[in-house]
């Protein structure tokens, strides 16, 4: 691989689809970074399994923009930088926005430095913890707040663990999959219930001494269960859209959001500012440097989500995985050596 020596264009791998919804691994060539890029040898990316499921098939609320890029959140070594980055250099170990590939030059903003005792395969979760986290400072859980997340996919099981570490209690996990309930119950969720199999309302009340929770986190990214979010909200509680939903969602608005004087926030990604952190809304590199923390104190558990692990070359078998939404996946590691 070219390192950009002398000005050279450096050669890549990445992981692309066309509108025929076929995966296929595309050979390229990319420039020197940019002034304030930094170009990242990519070791591990994590596999977005919705996302990139509803990117790759083309379905409701996606672009139509092709080749697709596949892949958002990825970790390695920068081995080059633009003439304005001063924050990072060749030799350090950085996660971020990045796609799957073996190469990549990013914006210096939206990459941090990896701790020591965090593994380029955890770290490499950075952006999906950041999707999971600003979701929840939306909410504004306070301390003793009760919290549902609907759907436990990586990003509920995500999402579920920062809710807890940010004070709520409890936190309940709702999901029709005996596995995924399972586990985040082994993550540290304080309830589960069986969505295909319990009256839910009743359940939560019964958690609740009568109560329902104050937030519920929407992470499913299908428009049924946004009603459900709604109904199982509190009076004066917030429902935060956190999944990307591929369709649309009937709301009797007066019975189910008026008269129990609920907010309902969209916490889409895109959404945060990209220069100043304030209450509630932070940029993705203070996120990220947050979620970074919590990996190395232990506060967030990552390998447990990991149902797969392989090689960019054996990509047809992750997405496999992705493309038949196998019911106890969760999500995989791309590995980058060899290229």
């Amino acid at each position: 691989m070219e390192q950009g020596n002398g000005g050279k264009k450096m050669e890549r791998v990445r992981l692309t689809s066309m509108e025929d919804g076929i995966v296929f691994l595309k050979k390229e060539t990319i420039e020197e970074p940019k002034a304030t890029e930094v170009t990242v040898e990519v070791k591990a990316s994590v596999v977005s399994p919705g996302t990139e499921r509803a990117f790759i098939l083309t379905l409701e609320n996606t672009d139509h923009n092709y080749p697709r890029i596949l892949g958002y959140s990825a970790a390695g070594v920068v081995v080059k930088t633009g003439k304005d980055v001063t924050d990072f250099k060749p030799g350090d170990r950085v996660a971020g926005i990045m796609p799957h590939a073996s190469l990549h030059n990013a914006e210096s903003k939206n990459l941090v430095h990896i701790p020591d005792d965090v593994s380029f395969e955890q770290a490499a979760f950075v952006r999906i913890g950041v999707i999971s986290m600003q979701a929840v400072r939306k909410a504004r859980l306070e301390l003793g707040e009760s919290a549902l997340v609907l759907g436990l996919g990586l990003i509920g099981q995500m999402a579920m663990q920062l809710a807890k570490a940010n004070g709520a209690s409890p936190v309940i996990g709702l999901d029709i999959v005996e596995s995924k309930r399972r586990l985040a119950k082994e993550l540290g969720c304080t309830y589960i219930c069986d969505a295909g199999k319990e009256d839910a309302e009743e359940t939560i009340r019964r958690i609740g001494n009568g109560k329902l929770p104050q937030v519920v986190i929407e992470s499913t990214g299908l428009p049924g269960p946004i009603e459900q979010a709604i109904q199982l909200t509190e009076k004066y509680g917030r429902v935060i859209i956190l999944g990307s939903t591929r369709g649309s969602t009937e709301i009797n608005f007066y019975r189910d959001v008026h008269k129990k004087g609920i907010q309902i926030i969209g916490a889409h990604i895109s959404c945060n500012p990209s220069d100043s952190s304030y209450p509630g809304y932070w940029t993705f590199r203070d996120n990220a440097d947050c979620f970074m923390r919590l990996l190395s104190e232990g506060r967030v558990n990552v390998d447990r989500l990991v149902s797969q692990r392989a090689n960019y070359h054996d990509y047809h078998d992750i997405y496999e995985n992705v493309l038949k939404t196998k019911e106890d996946y969760i999500t995989s590691i791309i590995t980058w050596e060899g290229v």
